[in-house]
């Protein structure tokens, strides 16, 4: 908090009577004495501090319960998970980085490659029928199990995240990407 904030802050208070007794009012600007005014900014400070722990424990403990009873599941997945969801044909693994990359290197196996700023679109806006014919797979719906991946999984983590916001509940984040998957192959 700056000096300022704190200051109209206690002006408030001043109005409704709280600490009338402690400060004094001189046209319009409040004066202090130093050692009120730390002792109020500390306690300001501690109380901001007091609501912030409080804030963050209630969103870890919500988040907590959402997940499956109380148990908080990983949205990560590692080369063991991805060697078993390319066996298995109701996992979709899209592989979201640039054509160039793709290019260079191709695609993870057993992916299908939707470019990064264009997966949200194509999962929502694109038929059945075009999915199938453009991917030779099935269009997941808000509950297939969706792996992404990219170079090394910052990219993917965060269309993870807009997928996430948009309703896709069961999309997981291959960390290391294909980094971790090439140097897995050697």
């Amino acid at each position: 908090m700056r000096f300022n904030a704190i200051r109209q802050f206690y002006k408030k208070c001043i109005v409704i009577g709280i600490y009338e007794r402690r400060l004094h009012i001189r046209s319009s600007t409040v004066s202090y004495r130093s050692d009120i005014l730390k002792h109020s900014i500390n306690k300001t400070f501690f109380a901001a501090k007091q609501i912030l722990n409080f804030s963050n424990t209630f969103h870890v403990k919500r988040e907590a319960e959402i997940m499956s009873e109380g148990q908080i599941k990983s949205f990560t997945v590692d080369y063991n998970d991805i060697l078993e969801a390319q066996k298995n044909d109701s996992v979709l693994i899209i592989d979201v980085r640039e054509p160039s990359e793709i290019d260079e290197t191709g695609k993870l196996p057993g992916s299908i490659h939707i470019p990064m700023g264009d997966v949200a679109n194509t999962l929502t806006n694109l038929s059945e029928e075009d999915f199938v014919k453009k991917f030779n797979k099935s269009k997941p719906n808000n509950n297939t199990k969706i792996i992404l991946s990219c170079r090394s999984g910052k990219r993917s983590g965060m269309v993870q995240e807009e997928l996430q916001k948009i309703g896709y509940e069961n999309v997981y984040n291959y960390m290391g990407g294909w980094l971790n998957w090439e140097s897995n192959q050697n």
